[in-house]
């Protein structure tokens, strides 16, 4: 109970993310496969700086924040494609 709060202001921040990415798009005519590329790496660099703050020795440390980051990438990608899925069922 105590985690849905917390999840929810990320929830509330990746939303202030995609409205930037909604604004690129849209406002800006930027291309899709860009702006979504730019997320991409955004979101490695700064995980990168997370793990690095977070680590004693990050060559040491590499390989395991490596796993991790890349295991919740793939589990967050696999639930909004499902939501895709899902929504694309439904019209």
């Amino acid at each position: 109970m105590a985690e849905n709060p917390v999840n929810m202001e990320i929830f509330d921040m990746a939303d202030e993310f995609i409205a930037v990415a909604n604004r690129l798009l849209e406002e800006e005519q930027k291309d899709l496969g860009q702006i979504s590329a730019a997320i991409r790496y955004a979101a490695a660099r700064f995980s990168a700086h997370e793990a690095a703050c977070r680590s004693g020795d990050l060559s040491v440390d590499k390989e395991k924040a490596f796993n991790w980051y890349t295991e919740q990438f793939s589990k967050m990608l696999a639930e909004n494609l499902d939501q895709h899925i899902e929504m694309a069922k439904q019209r």
